[in-house]
């Protein structure tokens, strides 16, 4: 309310005014590094935790000290051994937990020049999955098999609303394999 009742004389002002105003809001943020060969996708199958025996992409949690895109390469390098670059952004799954808003973000990476994955911290296997045999594995959740899926075929571009089945809200948006240029 206090925005819109001042008098705002420059956009640089009118900008920061917005900001201030906005505020900001605790989230917790992760990231996947998802990595194509022909038709499959670099998975791993998680070791412990809430969701061991589950196959997902190489995923975690963004440090208070790194950007999303560095902390997708450096969840790669400790659950694969591997080094890569990103080259695009594949899918963005946003939900409301109890705790506030969730934000996940999966980006479209190429691995350096002969590297071959392999099993590190946290998880029992890593290896590329053919498509063909997706549905033969247990997933790590519905959206984590969408994202795969996507990578190899590039064909859905929309979002898929989960919120019905999960009971809250979750949505899943896909661009397509949005490129950086």
């Amino acid at each position: 309310m206090y925005f819109t009742a001042m008098r705002i004389n420059s956009g640089l002002y009118a900008a920061s005014m917005f900001i201030l105003i906005m505020g900001s809001v605790l989230c917790d943020l992760g990231v996947a590094a998802i990595v194509v060969k022909d038709d499959s996708v670099l998975l791993v199958k998680e070791s412990s935790g809430k969701y061991s025996g589950c196959w997902g992409l190489p995923k975690g949690y963004v440090n208070p000290s790194e950007l999303p895109r560095d902390a997708a390469l450096r969840e790669l390098k400790e659950e694969c051994a591997v080094d890569g670059v990103v080259v695009g952004l594949s899918a963005v799954r946003e939900n409301l937990t109890d705790n506030g808003p969730a934000v996940f973000i999966a980006y479209e990476v190429t691995l350096n020049s002969n590297q071959i994955p392999k099993a590190a911290s946290e998880v029992s296997h890593a290896e590329f999955v053919d498509k063909a045999d997706f549905d033969q594995l247990k997933w790590v959740s519905e959206a984590m098999k969408m994202m795969a899926v996507n990578a190899v075929l590039k064909q859905h571009n929309g979002t898929i609303d989960y919120s019905e089945t999960r009971g809250f809200p979750y949505l899943l948006h896909m661009p397509g394999g949005l490129q950086y240029e």
